[in-house]
């Protein structure tokens, strides 16, 4: 069920990505990341794509450094990162979408809390990526 209490159409469709980090699943983010099912198959792909292709960007020394060392492929942690990455980036540019996919008085309230929790989920994505490249939640630096 999304938020409207309409139930949620599960898309089984792949996204390829790169042949090192793992492909997406377009199903597997709809069902762990509880999306509204007003979202239209085709925003949930654009925005899992352009959030796969920063957290690649993100991730291009790391990644380097790994085929560079003989891994040809992410472990399962790494991938399960790597997937947390990817979805909570994309879920985090799908929140302040649906105040304009529902209109009615309950989406004001909602979209009047979406930064936040855009933010919060951007966070997640940032985690695991700093994860991923080794490095701690937070960098400090002596001037």
């Amino acid at each position: 069920m999304s938020f409207s209490g309409k139930p949620t159409t599960f898309v089984e469709q792949a996204i390829e990505n790169d042949g090192f980090w793992p492909n997406l699943s377009v199903s597997e983010f709809q069902k762990g990341y509880r999306l509204p099912a007003e979202y239209l198959v085709e925003l949930l792909v654009a925005d899992l794509t352009t959030a796969m292709v920063e957290v690649n960007q993100d991730l291009d020394r790391r990644k380097a450094a790994l085929l560079a060392g003989g891994v040809t492929a992410p472990d399962s942690v790494q991938a399960a990162t790597y997937k947390r990455a990817v979805y909570c980036r994309a879920k985090a540019s799908l929140l302040p979408q649906f105040a304009t996919v529902n209109r009615r008085e309950s989406a004001e309230n909602t979209g009047k809390e979406l930064p936040e929790r855009a933010e919060t989920f951007l966070a997640f994505s940032q985690q695991a990526v700093r994860t991923l490249q080794g490095r701690g939640r937070i960098t400090a630096v002596l001037l």
